[in-house]
């Protein structure tokens, strides 16, 4: 228990003057960072799998893999 509560404090140093107002503020702006950067991470994924599709219409022969021992 107490290697777990001290895991669980160790990076806390930065926080332990804040009150809890601030601390629930500081909470909620990272939760929306979270959500903005998953967001962002969708919309990544989605423009490459739209390019790979594109890729694959239209010159599928960039994506084969070409051995350098031929």
């Amino acid at each position: 228990y107490m290697d777990t509560n001290r895991c669980l404090t160790e990076g806390a140093g930065s926080y332990y003057h804040l009150t809890h107002s601030e601390l629930v503020a500081l909470l909620v702006q990272r939760e929306a960072e979270m959500e903005r950067q998953r967001a962002e991470f969708e919309d990544l994924e989605d423009y490459i799998d739209t390019l790979l599709v594109r890729i694959m219409e239209q010159k599928p022969t960039l994506l084969q893999v070409r051995s350098k021992y031929k």
